[in-house]
């Protein structure tokens, strides 16, 4: 799969930026293509296959509040970077992780491929005098009539900050 162009992934930094921003939670849900997936390697469980779902969990991570930015239970994220997938990044977990979506890790990547998904690399994490929240995810982006949709959350790592987020990354406001 060829690598996004310069102007594509400006573009998704962009629309990233809104999306991060957008304090409506149901708002949030019009960035997401009806057919979004998401996986969660760290907690398989938390897997989705439509956009109501992802909305559903957004809002119970706070609290069943109905607005709240980019927020976790524990308050604000503190930073945010993000970067264009490297080409060693291009899979989707296990079989074990993607299973319950009905999908095998070489069936996403199969329609990745067919539907010309553009990956984003997220990191996000909450500062608490360095022993923080991280969370790091793949977000997959299509195109869609003449916009462009989230297509896949690939969440990869959710713990204690590591050190490494951020690595490579533009940072967001």
């Amino acid at each position: 799969m060829a690598p996004p162009t310069k102007e594509v992934t400006d573009h998704l930094k962009s629309l990233y930026a809104t999306y991060r921003k957008t304090a409506d939670i149901d708002a949030k849900g019009l960035f997401y293509a009806p057919d979004i997936i998401q996986i969660c390697g760290p907690l398989p469980s938390y897997w989705a296959t439509d956009a109501p779902t992802i909305v559903r969990y957004v809002r119970e991570a706070l609290g069943g509040q109905s607005d709240g930015g980019d927020v976790n239970v524990k308050g604000e994220m503190d930073g945010c970077t993000i970067r264009p997938l490297t080409e060693d990044e291009f899979f989707f977990e296990s079989d074990e992780v993607t299973a319950p979506t009905g999908f095998t890790a070489a069936q996403l990547k199969q329609r990745a491929e067919a539907e010309g998904w553009v990956g984003m690399r997220v990191d996000l994490w909450v500062d608490a005098d360095k022993e923080g929240m991280l969370v790091k995810v793949k977000y997959w982006w299509k195109k869609q009539g003449e916009g462009w949709v989230q297509a896949l959350h690939d969440i990869t790592y959710m713990g204690p900050r590591d050190g490494t987020e951020g690595t490579d990354g533009e940072i967001l406001p």
